[in-house]
């Protein structure tokens, strides 16, 4: 199961392997055909999105700088009723270069947990091995731009795969993904026929100026050329004076054979002292994969309070 979770986040690693014909197909709302006019570079801006590394050292600034969360999980059944709920605040705590994940209160209805105290369910297991670690974990690792090597451990891998490469679009190391890369790779030329690619100005909160860029499934495709979509919809942010990625959203549906899922995940950043860092993260997903039981989730996630220091 866990495999197909990395599946699933490493979307965010997907390719800009053909840039060319991208910029050929652009769309470009009124707006943005002025800002060409005087003097916007469509290429350079979709070269941007392929390098951007800001939304991923976002999510590792959650990793060393203090601060306090709360999380609210709930697990519905095939009718849409809900079955397991949980419910978390807690600060995460630096000390000694250690980062220590502390909960301050939790409650849960029981049905989370079986009788050994084990999760009855993946998405809180996953959840947990993302954003809540049991262990100490060294901050000056995260802060570090280096790849790990050959000495590190599995688990180290692991994470490394599902968080490092998961959030860093345009990582070649996703080439190397697997089978399913090429459904990932919105942008690869041979999913380019499949896809709507949008360029246009909105504003983010109502304050923030930004560029939005916008991967979205055609919709006059055929059933069958569907089947080879699976990532419907990337919607990106960037904000106009840094070209921070500020928002993110994704939609993610697959029903063939014996693999069924509907994903959409929001991810809004918010500016602490300049520091770029994930302020809320919206999960909702049904997965039926073999071996495992059908599960409807929503996963949200608030973090607040930081205390940044340079």
């Amino acid at each position: 199961m866990q495999k197909w979770f990395c599946i699933l986040f490493s979307l965010f690693s997907s390719a800009l392997s053909a840039q060319d014909g991208i910029v050929k197909s652009v769309m470009l709302d009124s707006v943005m055909v002025s800002a060409v006019s005087a003097g916007f570079s469509v290429e350079d801006f979709v070269d941007y999105v392929k390098s951007d590394t800001t939304f991923y050292q976002g999510f590792k600034n959650l990793r060393y700088y203090p601060h306090r969360f709360t999380s609210k999980l709930e697990i519905f059944n095939v009718k849409k009723k809900a079955v397991g709920f949980l419910y978390r605040q807690g600060y995460y705590e630096v000390v000694d270069n250690k980062l220590v994940v502390k909960v301050d209160s939790s409650f849960n209805d029981g049905r989370i947990y079986n009788r050994r105290g084990k999760y009855r369910y993946y998405t809180p297991e996953f959840f947990d091995y993302i954003f809540f670690p049991k262990d100490t974990l060294e901050v000056s690792k995260y802060r570090s731009k280096e790849k790990s090597n050959d000495a590190d451990s599995q688990n180290e891998k692991n994470e490394r795969d599902a968080k490092v490469i998961i959030f860093n679009p345009g990582s070649a190391e996703v080439e190397k993904s697997g089978s399913k890369k090429a459904k990932l790779a919105v942008f690869d030329e041979s999913m380019q026929k499949y896809y709507d690619y949008i360029i246009s100005e909105k504003t983010y909160k109502d304050t923030l100026k930004c560029y939005e860029f916008v991967c979205r499934m055609k919709s006059d495709i055929s059933e069958d050329e569907q089947e080879e979509v699976l990532v419907r919809e990337l919607v990106s942010y960037f904000d106009r004076n840094t070209f921070n990625v500020v928002y993110r959203k994704y939609t993610m549906q697959h029903n063939y054979w014996l693999i069924d899922l509907n994903v959409t995940v929001d991810v809004e950043m918010s500016y602490v002292q300049d520091i770029l860092v994930p302020s809320f993260i919206n999960y909702k997903g049904y997965w039926d994969i073999p071996f495992s039981k059908p599960e409807i989730a929503e996963f949200k996630l608030w973090n607040s309070d930081f205390i940044i220091t340079k």
